[in-house]
């Protein structure tokens, strides 16, 4: 015979499921899913890491061109300079950035993971690797500051010669950027800080978050997009409307 109760019990068991699954997430996960799946003003609202490896990747792809366009001063110019946008981003007239290269997305990034180990619901695991992260991450930025200098060198020049010569040097960092390199010749990428590249850096944050505890899971968009900054330094989440749109209270 069927308990009189169990479906009581089962209604509850669901309801507490459906609650859980409603649950805010912590504000430093919130601040991770910044870095890795969205932010208010990146290309397409993607997040800044992601923003840095995609640009890593075309940076390659038209340093390659660069590299192989022979005795034309002109392709390897156009090339560079789409290259140096991609790498270190580009301002206005005014001089604001209105573009995320490598070197600015991987720098939010940084930022936004240390956000996280700072907030008061870190977890131990997140203190611990954000240190690191930043650490591991500054081979990239020295390499993209690399990138800008030579690629100066190669918008100013007009000889074909040594924009022939520096281009594949350009190609060579750019790659670097993405995958790293071994520079102590030991078959290993990421013996030390400067053999970094964004895959290993993702790697790192993959085993960070397969790490945490409670488990890490992806803030969906509405708390990506509305955890504010008060002017104590604390973050919250701006309130919601009962219509579920956000009030200008907080």
């Amino acid at each position: 015979m069927k308990h009189p109760y169990s479906s009581l019990v089962f209604m509850a068991a669901v309801l507490t499921l459906v609650s859980c699954s409603h649950r805010a997430p912590t504000i430093s996960h919130v601040h991770i899913g910044h870095a890795m799946t969205g932010w208010h003003d990146t290309p397409g609202k993607e997040g800044l890491f992601v923003v840095a490896e995609k640009n890593a990747g075309e940076a390659i792809s038209l340093a390659g061109q660069a590299a192989t366009a022979g005795g034309d001063l002109g392709r390897i110019q156009s090339a560079i300079g789409q290259v140096s946008v991609l790498t270190d981003g580009s301002t206005t007239a005014a001089g604001s950035q209105d573009r995320y290269g490598v070197k600015q997305a991987l720098n939010g990034a940084v930022s936004h993971i240390t956000y996280a180990a700072t907030s008061p619901d870190a977890t131990t695991n997140t203190k611990a690797f954000a240190e690191v992260f930043a650490v591991n991450a500054a081979g990239v930025i020295d390499r993209c500051d690399l990138v800008a200098a030579l690629s100066g060198d190669i918008l100013t020049t007009t000889s074909v010669e040594e924009a022939a010569l520096l281009a594949p040097e350009v190609e060579k960092l750019a790659r670097a950027n993405l995958k790293g390199e071994d520079l102590d010749g030991d078959g290993r990428i990421g013996s030390t800080p400067a053999e970094y590249g964004l895959v290993q850096l993702r790697q790192e944050i993959e085993r960070m978050l397969a790490r945490e505890d409670p488990p890490y899971r992806t803030a969906s968009s509405w708390y990506l997009f509305n955890l504010i900054r008060l002017p104590d330094g604390s973050w919250i989440f701006r309130k919601r409307s009962h219509g579920g749109k956000v009030s200008s209270g907080y």
